[in-house]
């Protein structure tokens, strides 16, 4: 089944239906972690393995730690309706796994692995609004990085033997297709 969502996520990345640009809104769940180890962390990765289009800036190293809730919200889904859900939100639990890596042709997304009921719940429930989704099922993960084809291996065991990082939820970010953010506490 594994290798089935790999294979789905492989084909829809060459397809050219993933799309980084600001064409659809998200809600993510943003983390608190320690920053210096963050970014110790982010030091380990060589800038030659990085990913990073000179078109896109927004990918790379990840500065923001976050497991994202819904990715492709339409620009019609009013602020008010994610508001009223959000607002009913209790901190989600979240169980940090291993590091592991989405691959494909274009490039690899070096990722923490999350295990979480709360954050397929919210995934469910934010579906319930106009969105596009080409991933048939979600995979809540914490991006540390998307690297060039064939380097995340490199990083993924060296990764999980020396990294010890603790996180948990610490606020809920809309990020509306315009580009702008709005932030919200969790209960």
């Amino acid at each position: 089944m594994i290798m089935d969502i790999k294979l789905k996520l492989r084909q829809a990345l060459l397809e050219g239906k993933h799309n980084h640009k600001n064409e659809y809104g998200c809600v993510m769940v943003y983390l608190d972690v320690d920053k210096d180890k963050w970014d110790s962390m982010l030091d380990l990765i060589d800038k030659d393995d990085l990913y990073e289009p000179k078109d896109d800036p927004s990918y790379g190293k990840e500065t923001e730690p976050h497991v994202t809730a819904l990715f492709g919200l339409h620009k019609e889904v009013a602020d008010k309706d994610i508001e009223e859900v959000i607002n009913k939100i209790k901190e989600p639990k979240i169980k940090f796994g291993g590091i592991s890596a989405f691959k494909n042709d274009k490039f690899e997304v070096l990722k923490f692995d999350v295990e979480s009921e709360d954050m397929h719940k919210l995934n469910k429930t934010f579906r319930e609004f106009p969105h596009t989704n080409t991933y048939p099922d979600y995979h809540p993960h914490c991006t540390i990085a998307y690297l060039k084809p064939k380097m995340a291996d490199k990083y993924i065991k060296k990764l999980n033997d020396s990294i010890e990082m603790e996180m948990s939820p610490s606020h809920i970010v809309y990020s509306k297709v315009d580009g702008s953010k709005k932030s919200y506490n969790l209960k």
